[in-house]
């Protein structure tokens, strides 16, 4: 039997194989999708391979060829290195089973085998088929907060807000960037302003706030109509404690939403709908005469305090 690190037995279907320029063209396109960043470009700079991204996709026989012997020659272990052919193979169509047949004559751990097929899947933007592979209990989550991440992008072809959540509740992601942070807490807040408040206690103090102040923010900047209206009630029903209600006031009156529509609207809403209308804040007290739903301010607040 052929060494498995042989280049001409990995393409002993076509020993001058080249990708087709559509591919290629693909490859990098998804790349600019994906922030100029594959997971394939990932592994490859873990091995050691130079110039990822002139490797790959290769242009011709001979980079195809370097890019192979740079894989086989990395510090890798050799069922990483094996992953990484496995995942060439899936790009030649010109042969649809050499990559399967590869996996078989090397006894590619089926882990290493599903793991590489969910981010061939991805990296192709099939993000559905991708999170079947990359969820299987079998597989040591790897990249889990770079794979949140590029699930939230929303434009990206066929983008589900319930593939996140797929992802997160099977493989808990540990979430240690502000930008995957960010990003899934912005699901969150798509799916239940109410889920997501309960979410943000979850968290330590610091981590806390800044997921609060997105919450509002969300709220405020979703665009207007019906469902802007039932986010903000929702929002404004929340049982806050003591401390949620100091960063709620501050953050809409003195933060970074106390710019954005409504801002105001929605602490007096709240003083309303919790009786607390004693010693307004001047902010407050600037919206007598102003009318929201209909009714005036004022009459509001004389209503209120007459009860």
């Amino acid at each position: 039997m052929a060494p498995w690190d042989d280049f001409d037995a990995i393409f002993y279907f076509n020993k001058n194989f080249v990708y087709d320029g559509k591919v290629i063209e693909q490859i990098i396109s998804n790349r600019r999708a994906l922030e100029n960043q594959l997971f394939v470009d990932r592994l490859l700079g873990l091995a050691g391979v130079k110039t990822v991204t002139k490797l790959y996709p290769p242009r011709s026989n001979s980079d195809l060829r370097l890019l192979v012997d740079q894989i086989v020659s990395s510090a890798f272990d050799i069922h990483h290195k094996q992953a990484l052919v496995y995942y060439i193979l899936k790009d030649c169509r010109a042969a649809s089973d050499a990559a399967t047949q590869f996996s078989r004559r090397c006894h590619l751990p089926e882990k290493y085998r599903l793991f590489t097929e969910g981010l061939w899947h991805l990296d192709r933007l099939e993000l559905k088929r991708a999170i079947e592979y990359l969820t299987e209990p079998s597989i040591i989550p790897t990249f889990p907060d770079e794979i949140l991440y590029i699930l939230t992008l929303s434009h990206l072809p066929k983008h589900d807000d319930s593939l996140v959540m797929a992802y997160y509740l099977t493989v808990s992601p540990p979430l240690t960037t502000s930008k995957v942070q960010k990003a899934f807490f912005q699901t969150l807040c798509r799916a239940s302003v109410t889920e997501a408040f309960y979410f943000t206690r979850k968290n330590g103090e610091s981590l806390r706030q800044a997921y609060f102040v997105q919450l509002i923010e969300f709220v405020h900047t979703t665009a207007a109509g019906q469902a802007r209206s039932k986010r903000a009630m929702e929002l404004i029903g929340l049982p806050l404690d003591d401390q949620e209600v100091e960063w709620f006031e501050d953050t809409l009156l003195h933060g970074s939403a106390k710019g954005l529509y409504g801002s105001k609207d929605t602490v007096m809403m709240r003083r309303l709908a919790t009786g607390k209308l004693s010693e307004l804040s001047p902010e407050l007290e600037s919206l007598g005469g102003k009318k929201i739903d209909g009714l005036n301010w004022d009459v509001l607040k004389k209503t209120m305090k007459q009860a």
